[in-house]
């Protein structure tokens, strides 16, 4: 279970999925009016005091809105009316689970699981007649697989039709009878399967049982928000025909016609006992005024919509008749001038002074400007101008198809337009293409944008909720980010140092855990007193250590044990302790439970840290060794060799030596094979100066000695070693 007593100093989140907006805009109202911060992602309407991101719950954004919103109580219906229902519902529980403080998803089901002859109280087995009503059945099969399996908090909501504002064509039978009867004559030839009366539940009500869900820390599977308020067909449309304009043509009821092509009418009423024991919830809204809400609502939204579409319609089509008179009215203009020109010359488009026809600078213009259409237009303009002008000259107009120097004019004019109008076309197709990627690039970075400044927010907020330089919080935010690496040998050393600046000691020791967890090797050590413990432990020769492993708590010797530390914290990933810090010379006054927690949560940190590099090593191993080996590659073996050398520089103390191997005609494959047999876990094996290296942490002098030796009797020649500085 999450953290929740920290997650209550923080303002709570809801995040609505694809929820239809009848629901979503009381959702939204309910948990805005308790200051929950609500946020919506889908293509529904902004609500007020909602966040809303229009991205689709199957694309990268919406990854992007369930890492930033971190969400306590995720909210879906369980079938939006994709096809891939299956495909979207899996995806939105994968999300959910990466969520860090989530404790709720509440997935919107139906009624239509059950038959009407059975009860239909939460503990009733799904008898479904109709093929939505098994689709439903498997979807909420699924999605219990996940709470199971997953241990995700998934509650499963059954609710009848739902009447309010915002009703809209998707929402439910409601929303469909009433799109298909306002439609027309083709909307209305649908027909109604009836069954039984319909219960209805106001959309406020099942928001506020919702509420009522969370409050209470509900959690069973199932959970049933009905009215036991319903109408038979008749009485349904009865009510809605006057509501509706005079001469709207309703669905009609068609008695066992297939359920697949046609609209659904009649469920079983839900038993909300639960509802009404555990959450204290009782419906309120009346239904004969519901009704009447819903219709107004539907029949306003419709025509706000229909005269926006209608007077943006208007718009563009009188735009778009400008934008395309445009170019012909300014050609006409350009050839009456052209007309002019020759008129002024003597009847000639030629300037005999400067020997330019001024028709080229005409064609050329609009198939420059327009492209190859008022480029050919001009052709045809500047044809008819010349030929007219020869033709006042004397000129026979059949005459002029022999005359090879009119007929090369006649062809330059239709060159000059092609070659324009090409020129201008191609433009125009690398513009269309820049702007579709322009578009694409603006929504892509539309989002990005809001998505930053709602990190920006979020980081603000927990700035000043958390970071404060004069508590202990605010000391060790600012000196655990020294431990944001995911080299493993660094980060012993840095937990080793962070641990002595967090709590003022000097003598301080990392142990690591074998992989059987029956020894302890020490890793790091600072400090005299640490110099003088054992460097390797075994755990069940000290019962302060089978402590620590049994509870995974902070250890204390307050009896004043020898040859026991004064202070130890485990180190715990995935619920397995793989570390234990020790502290040791502590001073009368950090014998306190101040001292303790402070420890505890610097182990906690550490913890989240190594963690993140142990994932890391196994991601990067191909990376990093040999391929089919352990040995490191000589950049790998180096950052390990600079973590040494940092690491002695720090604690003073914890030696390593480096020895050189004689490969002697051994392949790598074949070292790493007898290596596996003579060398500690702790060690390390890697390219260094052409050839192969050991590194060989906290070994000196004799020892190293005993080491070669060792190597020795495995068939491993080294050279001497030295001491890494």
């Amino acid at each position: 279970m999450k953290d929740r007593e920290t997650r209550k100093k923080q303002r709570s989140q809801l995040l609505l999925a694809d929820v239809p907006d009848v629901l979503a805009a009381s959702l939204s109202a309910c948990f805005a009016k308790e200051d929950w911060q609500v946020c919506t992602l889908g293509k529904g309407a902004a609500h007020a005091g909602a966040r809303r991101y229009a991205s689709d719950l199957m694309t990268e954004e919406a990854e992007d809105v369930f890492a930033l919103e971190d969400a306590d109580v995720l909210a879906a219906p369980l079938d939006s009316g994709d096809p891939a229902a299956v495909a979207r519902l899996e995806r939105l529980l994968a999300l959910a689970k990466g969520q860090q403080h989530l404790q709720h998803i509440f997935l919107f089901g139906s009624a239509d699981v059950f038959s009407g002859k059975a009860p239909a109280n939460e503990q009733a087995k799904p008898v479904p007649e109709t093929d939505m009503g098994r689709r439903h059945a498997r979807l909420e099969t699924l999605a219990l697989s996940w709470k199971r399996e997953e241990h995700l908090p998934v509650t499963i909501v059954r609710l009848p039709e739902l009447w309010g504002e915002g009703l809209t064509d998707g929402d439910g039978f409601f929303g469909a009878f009433l799109a298909a009867a306002v439609d027309g004559a083709d909307g209305a030839e649908a027909a109604v399967r009836v069954h039984s009366a319909q219960e209805f539940l106001s959309a406020r009500d099942a928001a506020y049982g919702v509420w009522r869900a969370v409050e209470r820390d509900f959690s069973r599977d199932f959970l049933h928000l009905g009215s036991g308020q319903g109408y038979g067909f008749d009485s349904f449309t009865g009510e809605v025909r006057e509501l509706l304009p005079a001469g709207t043509k309703l669905p009609v009821a068609a008695q066992g016609r297939a359920a697949e092509a046609a609209l659904s009418f009649g469920h079983p009423f839900l038993d909300c006992a639960i509802a009404y024991s555990d959450l204290g919830w009782q419906p309120r809204g009346d239904l004969r005024e519901g009704i009447r809400t819903s219709v107004q609502s539907f029949l306003d939204r419709r025509e706000a919509a229909e005269k926006a579409a209608s007077a943006e319609s208007r718009r563009g089509r009188l735009k778009k008749l400008w934008n395309r008179a445009i170019p012909y009215v300014e050609n006409a203009v350009g050839a009456l001038i052209m007309a002019g020109v020759a008129a002024l010359q003597q009847g000639s488009p030629v300037n005999h002074l400067i020997g330019v026809d001024f028709n080229y600078v005409y064609i050329g213009t609009f198939g420059l400007l327009y492209g190859k259409r008022q480029a050919m237009l001009s052709v045809v303009a500047a044809l008819a101008i010349l030929v007219t002008c020869l033709m006042m000259h004397g000129a026979d107009a059949v005459a002029l198809l022999y005359n090879p120097i009119e007929l090369l004019h006649f062809i330059s004019y239709l060159f000059v337009g092609v070659l324009t109008g090409y020129f201008a076309d191609r433009a125009d197709y690398e513009r269309a293409a820049n702007a579709w990627k322009e578009r694409q690039a603006k929504e892509r970075q539309s989002f990005l944008k809001k998505v930053y400044q709602e990190s920006v927010r979020v980081k603000d907020k927990l700035y000043r909720q958390i970071v404060n330089a004069d508590d202990s919080i605010g000391r060790v935010y600012h000196i655990v980010r020294r431990l944001d690496s995911v080299e493993e040998e660094n980060l012993f050393t840095q937990t080793a140092a962070v641990t002595a600046e967090v709590l003022g000691v000097a003598d301080v020791a990392v142990y690591t855990v074998s992989s059987g967890g029956y020894y302890l090797r020490q890793k790091v050590r600072m400090g005299e007193l640490a110099a003088a413990r054992p460097h390797s432990l075994h755990v069940e020769d000290h019962p302060y250590l089978m402590d620590i492993f049994r509870t995974q708590r902070v250890f204390a010797n307050r009896a004043l044990q020898d040859d026991v530390p004064d202070l130890a914290a485990p180190v715990v990933f995935e619920e397995k302790v793989i570390a234990v810090i020790e502290i040791y010379g502590l001073d009368f006054t950090q014998w306190s439970y101040y001292e303790q927690n402070l420890l505890s949560l610097t182990a906690r940190l550490v913890a989240a840290s190594l963690g993140r590099a142990y994932r890391f090593e196994q991601e990067a191993a191909e990376k990093r060794y040999l391929p089919g080996t352990r040995i490191l590659k000589g950049t790998e073996f180096q950052k390990v060799l600079n973590e040494l050398s940092e690491r002695r520089r720090i604690t003073k103390d914890n030696p390593a030596a480096l020895l050189p191997v004689e490969l002697q005609g051994m392949t790598v494959h074949e070292l790493d094979e007898k290596l596996a047999h003579c060398i500690r876990a702790e060690d390390f094996a890697g390219e260094y100066e052409g050839g192969i290296a050991l590194l060989l942490p906290d070994v000196a002098g004799d020892t190293l000695g005993l080491v070669r030796e060792r190597l020795a009797r495995a068939g491993v020649e080294t050279d001497e070693g030295r001491a890494v500085v």
